[in-house]
């Protein structure tokens, strides 16, 4: 079963929207849901909520509680694998990602605050949690002070690339300086994304901060 999904996983991944019409004439939402306990149902998942999300979206609320009950790390592969897919939901999903933040958010944020969790389930964790905020702000904006710095540290270690910009989130005072210090670590930021940073900064930016933090940010975002 697992060679199965991995192989659906692999030509999810290669064939991207291609694979509709097989996802389409298939019961492949059913097979992965009685999957649940293995961690490439939620890699499958999370392909085909990214290459054909109108046939995962109407079996969102079914995997909701289930991808819930896999955050945990007693299995760090599966937790890995279902942190992604909650966060890719999430931005497919957009606002109706509302019900379910507050229970997803407690379990992520005590991931991320494990002093233990490994360094690429702290990765997902932070992306996942950053586009939860972007999709609903308001829901995620009373945990950020639990979170906030072992997310912008997370953040300041990851490459520049789609996923690290999809969780540019518009939370309320973040803490400011790690915050920063995340923004510093885009070498090279999308042109809207490089806006909303310039306007960050420029209503915001101390003096206070750490000299080489300062020059960095001002050869960057003229602050």
């Amino acid at each position: 079963m697992t060679v199965a999904l991995d192989l659906l996983s692999g030509l999810a991944e290669g064939l991207g929207g291609n694979i509709e019409q097989l996802v389409a004439r298939s019961d492949i939402l059913t097979l992965i849901y009685q999957c649940t306990q293995d961690k490439i149902s939620f890699a499958l998942l999370n392909d085909l909520t990214k290459a054909c999300f109108q046939h995962v979206k109407p079996c969102i609320a079914d995997f909701m509680p289930t991808l819930r009950t896999k955050l945990t790390p007693e299995s760090i592969s599966v937790c890995n694998n279902a942190t992604w897919a909650s966060g890719e939901i999430s931005i497919q999903i957009d606002l109706e990602m509302q019900p379910y933040i507050p229970v997803l958010l407690r379990q992520l944020v005590e991931i991320i605050n494990r002093p233990s969790t490994p360094k690429t389930l702290l990765k997902n964790t932070a992306i996942t949690i950053g586009r939860l905020g972007y999709v609903c702000p308001q829901e995620v904006a009373p945990m950020l002070q639990q979170f906030t710095r072992p997310l912008c540290t997370s953040l300041r270690n990851i490459r520049d690339n789609e996923e690290k910009d999809s969780c540019d989130s518009q939370w309320p005072n973040p803490r400011f300086y790690v915050f920063c210090d995340a923004i510093a670590s885009w070498i090279n930021p999308k042109d809207d994304l490089r806006d909303v940073f310039c306007k960050i900064l420029h209503g915001h930016f101390s003096d206070q901060f750490p000299l080489p933090l300062k020059e960095h940010l001002a050869a960057l975002y003229g602050v």
